[in-house]
């Protein structure tokens, strides 16, 4: 409050207006004062560029009343101390003025209650006022995103509920398209992490401003979560308007951001959920956008898709594969196979590929690539490595001590992922194993991705290395399907290369061919040796031997074998105990 006290006076006596203000000033309050005798010149007052401070009305004007001035302002949401001053006009009418909102009332003629009772009215004044605030403040945090400023999640659900009611009560025939688009940015962590935190949240803001941009009035658009956004489409002709929108903003948020003095590019992931399912809940058509929007960071080609039930599906089946694999790892349900990989000159086998096999109980076998990426995206992909790591040395030492010809070698294969590379136990794992079952290095061979190979390179070399060290074999799998450097290539301690299956075609035409023999001679300029995943021809084998490729796997020698299978196959090449 300034230095005078500005009063609105609500009296037809100008006598008893200046009667107020005296007593206000001599007890310490000048006063800035106008007076009002009828609501026209009420309403003309409040909307002057003076800000009030209380109201003193007396209860009857000649065209006007108390009660009526306290309606107007409650009507018009003006919270103003309001106090009357006027005649006695008896005790219950004085009860129903405090119930409608007056603050205080007291008689002409005995103003020594004036002073005090304005004081109070002020203090309960500043109290509401920052009791208002501080409500205004809460329903800010519960509705609105801090950073960003968007509605949060809390309010655009409640907008959603409430175009979800409108739209049921139309006529089918006439209800309004409406769409929810889910928008994620891609690769945010990244940014974040190397850029920093600030630069993030930056980025956050800048995605939200443009959205706010380009969207119209009619449009909500919401932070929903850490880097994803929602927006609310609405007066849609049909689905195609909702994808031809989501286009449109995904070309106008792919134009680059100029933050501070750092140009950042990002592409966006979008789930497009319409009104064409009946969602009871507007729970379920943001979860229905999200799911989509998730299918689409996997889709290399389109950056929108709409969703369809069958992505719930596949999420609860993703979901319980996740939480039943954990059950599986931790009960020994899984088992390995072997494929055996054979010398393509003598077509002698010289080693076997572990592969892990799961056969769930309702699913049937799950594809070994699926239970890979499960196991990396939860997690268990350190459990389950060292399970195979350990039943793949373990039958290794039961089919050494059956082979009959003690002089040939035998190699046990097995795929080693990113993240157990790169996790510090790795080496004592790998120790504990090969000390336990006495198993020689040079009978173990670890296969790891190009592109593992290619990540963290430095790191990588140390712990190839100390593998090395050990006496264990290492091949590059998947070669060709990457993008290598050579120079490092020729450095990392590696003995084979294993090529993808992608370049034996079922003819292997010219192209695929001039690429087999440019990879297989690289591999023999750098000392190494290539093995040919798979074969299923005599003219693949033929091709590959031709080339000086020196050993191969596949369906042409073997499907992966169970354990007690694959002693049945040294039978016949005369190399076990029989």
């Amino acid at each position: 409050m300034s230095k005078f006290l500005h009063v609105l006076i609500v009296e037809d006596s100008q006598d008893d207006a200046e009667s107020l203000v005296t007593e206000l000033e001599q007890n310490g309050y000048p006063t800035i004062y106008q007076r009002v005798d009828n609501q026209a010149e009420m309403a003309t007052a409040l909307n002057s560029e003076i800000t009030w401070d209380i109201v003193l009305a007396d209860y009857y004007l000649n065209q006007f009343d108390a009660i009526t001035a306290l309606q107007f302002l409650q009507e018009n949401q003006i919270d103003l101390p309001f106090i009357i001053v006027s005649g006695k006009i008896g005790e219950d009418t004085a009860v129903e003025a405090m119930k409608a909102g007056v603050h205080d009332y007291i008689v002409k003629g005995q103003l020594a209650r004036l002073v005090p009772a304005v004081e109070r009215a002020l203090r309960e004044a500043i109290l509401r006022t920052e009791h208002r605030k501080a409500q205004e403040r809460l329903r800010y945090l519960a509705y609105y995103d801090l950073l960003t400023g968007l509605s949060n999640r809390t309010l655009f659900l409640e907008h959603l509920s409430r175009q979800l009611a409108q739209s049921n009560e139309k006529i089918a025939a006439h209800q309004e398209c409406f769409a929810v688009l889910v928008i994620s940015i891609d690769r945010f962590n990244v940014i974040k992490y190397s850029l920093g935190h600030d630069l993030g949240e930056q980025l956050l803001i800048a995605v939200a401003k443009r959205l706010e941009k380009f969207l119209t009035n009619q449009d909500i658009v919401a932070c929903i979560g850490a880097n994803e956004f929602a927006i609310l489409l609405t007066n849609l002709e049909n689905s195609h308007e909702a994808f031809r929108k989501a286009e449109e903003i995904n070309i106008h948020l792919t134009v680059q951001f100029q933050l501070q003095e750092t140009t950042i590019f990002s592409t966006f992931s979008m789930g497009i959920a319409v009104n064409n399912i009946d969602y009871e809940k507007p729970e379920a058509m943001l979860q229905a956008a999200d799911t989509a929007m998730h299918a689409a960071k996997g889709n290399f080609i389109n950056s929108s898709i709409f969703y369809n039930p069958q992505m719930h599906i596949n999420a609860l089946e993703k979901l319980r594969l996740e939480n039943d694999l954990q059950q599986a790892i931790a009960n020994k349900q899984l088992h390995l196979n072997y494929q055996p990989i054979v010398a393509l000159n003598t077509e002698k086998i010289e080693g076997l590929e572990a592969l892990v096999r799961w056969k769930h109980n309702c699913f049937g076998y799950i594809a070994p690539e699926k239970i890979i990426s499960l196991s990396e995206e939860t997690g268990l992909i350190l459990p389950l490595g060292q399970w195979v790591l350990t039943e793949a040395c373990s039958k290794l030492v039961t089919l050494l001590a059956q082979l009959r010809d003690k002089s040939r070698s035998l190699i046990m294969s097995v795929n080693l992922s990113g993240i157990q590379l790169s996790h510090p136990d790795l080496l004592s794992q790998v120790d504990c194993v090969m000390q336990s079952l006495q198993i020689p290095g040079k009978n173990l061979k670890l296969e790891i991705t190009e592109s593992t190979l290619m990540n963290n390179t430095s790191m990588v070399f140390k712990v190839l290395e100390k593998l090395r060290e050990r006496g264990i074999s290492l091949c590059i799998d998947d070669f060709g399907t990457g993008y290598s450097s050579l120079s490092y290539l020729r450095y990392l301690p590696i003995d084979t290369v294993k090529i993808d299956r992608s370049f034996l075609s079922p003819d292997i035409d010219n192209k695929n061919y001039d690429i087999l023999k440019a990879i297989i001679n690289l591999v023999h300029s750098l000392g190494l040796k290539a093995i040919a995943e798979g074969i299923e021809t005599t003219t693949q084998r033929d091709i590959l031997r031709s080339l000086g490729c020196e050993y191969g796997q596949g369906f042409l020698y073997s499907y992966p074998l169970e354990g007690d299978e694959v002693l049945s196959l040294y039978d016949e090449q005369g190399m076990g105990n029989g």
